[in-house]
């Protein structure tokens, strides 16, 4: 649970299909809302195969991926 109430689920569902983010109509259950786009507008993200998790001077984590 979002710990939200009713209210403010649909507030924000409404608002993401304003922005197009998902396909909902607000007269239909919340179950049949569909993303269309799953990430941030306009955020620039690290792209870069080192762009993971860093360890402690040690470059990137491999361990972990490669260990668990």
């Amino acid at each position: 649970m979002s710990g939200r109430q009713p209210a403010e689920i649909i507030k924000g569902l409404k608002a993401l299909a304003a922005e197009q983010y998902i396909l909902w109509e607000s007269s239909a259950p919340i179950e049949t809302a569909i993303i269309i786009e799953g990430w941030e507008r306009n955020v620039s993200y690290d792209t870069s195969p080192q762009g993971g998790t860093q360890s402690a001077g040690r470059g990137p984590n491999i361990d972990y991926w490669m260990n668990h």
